[in-house]
């Protein structure tokens, strides 16, 4: 335990929190590829395509995207407990989980790509090319859920560890891989949005493979692959119940985000073919820089959840406000640093992202969204990390609930009186609500640490 008495230094934040980042950081730059790849095709209007077919698979994966966050909880807390039987029971159900659940989509892809795409396309005004071309994305992409969300457990796993070095090689890995193949389906072959989607599929699977090979290159570290193997603690049934119930609460709190990012997809589609291809390019860049802040909160993730299961509560509680400080420092230096990167290069990433013509002049338009956005998610985004290492999922799922719940209506009310400005002006009420409401809740974690004594 002499690792949990010692003081947290900015060193040891920034070694978790950068290749953190980095990791986090390239999902939504696999978004930004498939925009520059389909710009320089002949089917620029794709890009719509490609962000309504997105928009299944963001709902979908963000959905069970608890099985990534709950094993990260889970895992900290055993690693600081040095109960090395129970982090690795944590991962086998997760990924147990995660496979069976993209097994689940895949066989019943028909019926949930009719019934998304029939709701994408009511009240839409995006043209029937555009629909069809998303389709073909689903259609192809879907066959790659068993291994993404199976991958989502290796993922939280490693960060749990303390492995964020491990956790960038994978996703960097998966980015290479895609940007070779958009280059090569959409722009040498002229795919469209089927190859974007194919590329992503390779990717997906090649992912998989490699974050299991880190995984065992940990264990290997931690006494052995075969070692600390045991049903019992697999299946144990305290630990068992204690797994659903936090699933279960982030599951809705992860359904409910993934639906209001579909909702501000589908509310775009209303204003045009274009207006939804540039939202589709902001959404990339706002979402790139939630992710790339997001580094810190996954430092969080490890820092709190190593103290909450630590024996010695006391030095364990302050491990924790020291982790919640330091990480709430350098999360928001990066987020004016990110304000500042947007507000002088702003033009310069529209004009590489998007073809001349209404598309980039749309983008443009509305870009004022994206430079705020920082400042925008940067605290619900940390607040997100330690709520995780914490395992408070009553308070995670109970904030998403109170958000969506404002955010559904103020859309409706500010697009319908202000257009497209309106809806991102609704989109950022969201994010701060969110921020809010856990900034309510968060001394209860502190006093939880007293209680345990």
């Amino acid at each position: 335990m002499n690792r949990m008495s010692a003081d947290i230094s900015y060193r040891t934040i920034l070694r978790l929190a950068w290749p953190a980042s980095v990791a986090a950081s390239v999902t939504p730059l696999l978004g930004a590829v498939d925009v520059w790849a389909l710009a320089q095709s002949s089917r620029p209007l794709d890009i719509a395509a490609v962000g309504l077919g997105s928009v299944i698979f963001s709902l979908a994966y963000w959905t069970f995207g608890f099985i990534r966050m709950s094993v990260a909880g889970l895992t900290a807390q055993a690693a600081g407990a040095e109960d090395e039987a129970e982090t690795r029971a944590a991962l086998i159900r997760g990924g147990v989980v995660g496979g069976a659940v993209g097994l689940i989509l895949t066989v019943l892809q028909f019926p949930i790509g009719n019934l998304a795409f029939t709701l994408l396309g009511t009240g839409s005004e995006a043209s029937s090319t555009t629909l069809n071309a998303g389709r073909e994305y689903f259609d192809i992409r879907i066959w790659g859920a068993p291994f993404a969300l199976a991958s989502y457990a290796a993922f939280g796993w490693l960060t749990a560890r303390g492995r964020t070095d491990f956790l960038m090689i994978a996703s960097v890995f998966m980015t290479l891989i895609n940007i070779i193949l958009d280059y090569w389906f959409v722009v040498g072959l002229d795919w469209g949005a089927s190859g974007v989607a194919a590329g992503t599929l390779i990717a997906e699977i090649s992912g998989f493979f490699v974050a299991a090979g880190l995984v065992l290159m940990v264990m290997r570290e931690h006494g052995g692959i075969l070692a600390h193997w045991s049903k019992k603690d697999i299946w144990n049934p305290v630990r068992l119940k204690r797994t659903v119930a936090i699933n279960f609460d982030i599951f809705i709190r992860t359904l409910l985000l993934a639906f209001s990012f579909a909702w501000f997809v589908q509310r775009g589609g209303a204003f045009g073919d274009v207006t939804l291809a540039a939202n589709q390019v902001m959404l990339q860049l706002f979402l790139f820089t939630g992710l790339a802040l997001d580094g810190t909160a996954i430092a969080a993730e490890t820092l709190v959840g190593q103290a909450m299961g630590a024996r010695d509560k006391t030095t364990a509680q302050r491990r924790y406000y020291v982790s919640v400080r330091k990480t709430f420092i350098l999360a928001s230096a990066a987020a004016i640093a990110f304000v500042i990167f947007y507000a002088v290069g702003g033009d310069a990433i529209i004009a590489l992202l998007t073809p001349e013509g209404q598309i980039r002049t749309a983008t443009q338009f509305f870009m004022p969204w994206v430079i705020i956005s920082p400042l925008i998610v940067v605290t619900g985004f940390q607040l997100d990390g330690i709520f995780i290492g914490a395992t408070r999922s009553k308070e995670m799922r109970d904030s998403m609930i109170i958000s969506t719940l404002v955010f559904l209506p103020a859309s409706l009310w500010l697009a319908g009186k202000f257009g497209n400005h309106g809806l991102w002006a609704a989109f950022s009420v969201y994010f701060l609500l969110r921020a809010a409401t856990l900034a309510v809740w968060l001394p209860r974690i502190g006093r939880s640490f007293v209680a345990q004594r």
